[in-house]
């Protein structure tokens, strides 16, 4: 099962209604959170470039490898992790009778599954005893096992704990968000989101990696949104610090660097305009860096 989440879910890190989520969407304590909106990429001009990137560097391989099409079959996938709740994901689209069979028959050649039921809708469990958890990754709380169901109407959800299984069958895939903001993360948001993520960063700082920094070690969260604003691709990230010293201290030194980049003779044009849009911000402990670019630059960097 870990496999196969894997290779359909985590390359859209590395990027209900067609609405995008907000703080309220997401349990308090949640530790990250990702939302793609995919079928809002492919409507428009400017998610376009994004998509089709996504489409030739990681969908095709998917394809050839296991011949589903996320291009087809997915259009928006809900992701978050909770200390207490474990793993939620939540994968929209039309996903057709032939991918649910390549799905089950993955599952069954890669793990031990069995079939259950809840309020007359089947789900699944797989287990697979040899797989150990990494502690880097983001779907940690799937690696050893893992409940899915297809039982809700073009929805597909993964989850780490029976308990939430249930919950999202007895709430027909819609994840049960947190009324109360206290406790929630940031979830920026703007008129056409592409991609929505956030996590707190205590929960990734190993001392053992390149985590251990005193910015990562003095900032309790961190939040990123890609969208379309008036025809560019926006990309907002924030950061919200222990000490609001600390988000002055960041701040200068971003400011530092764009200065010092803009005086590189070798930058690239389009690299160039790109740092002289990019605005850093400082309210108290929270720090903001945004910019705006053509789409087609965006390509030309992932490149």
């Amino acid at each position: 099962m870990k496999n196969l989440l894997l290779l359909c879910v985590v390359p859209l890190l590395s990027p209900a209604a067609v609405a995008a989520v907000s703080s309220s969407d997401f349990p308090a304590g949640t530790v990250w959170y990702l939302h793609a909106d995919l079928e809002r990429m492919r409507a428009s001009d400017t998610g376009r470039e994004m998509y089709d990137w996504l489409n030739g560097e990681v969908f095709i391989d998917i394809n050839e490898e296991i011949g589903i099409d996320l291009n087809r079959e997915v259009d928006r996938i809900t992701a978050f992790s909770h200390d207490a709740m474990g793993t939620v994901i939540v994968v929209e689209g039309p996903v057709s009778e032939q991918t649910r069979d390549k799905l089950l028959a993955l599952v069954a050649l890669e793990s031990k599954y069995d079939v259950r039921d809840f309020d007359g809708k089947t789900y699944y469990f797989a287990s697979d005893e040899e797989v150990r958890a990494g502690k880097d990754s983001p779907l940690r709380d799937l690696d050893e096992s893992a409940f899915f169901s297809f039982a809700v109407p073009n929805k597909l959800l993964v989850a780490s704990s029976e308990g939430e299984m249930h919950e999202l069958l007895r709430n027909k895939g819609r994840i049960a968000g947190s009324e109360s903001h206290n406790g929630a993360l940031f979830v920026l948001t703007a008129d056409k989101e592409f991609v929505q993520a956030g996590m707190r960063t205590e929960n990734f700082i190993d001392d053992d990696d390149d985590w251990d920094s005193n910015i990562l070690r003095n900032t309790e969260e961190v939040a990123v949104l890609v969208a379309d604003r008036g025809g560019l691709m926006a990309v907002e990230a924030r950061l919200k610090s222990r000490d609001a010293r600390m988000a002055q201290s960041i701040g200068s030194i971003a400011n530092g660097l764009i200065s010092l980049q803009l005086f590189n003779s070798e930058l690239d044009p389009e690299l160039r305009n790109l740092i002289q849009s990019t605005k850093v911000e400082v309210l108290d402990s929270v720090l903001t860096i945004s910019t705006a670019f053509k789409p087609a630059a965006l390509v030309k960097f992932l490149d």
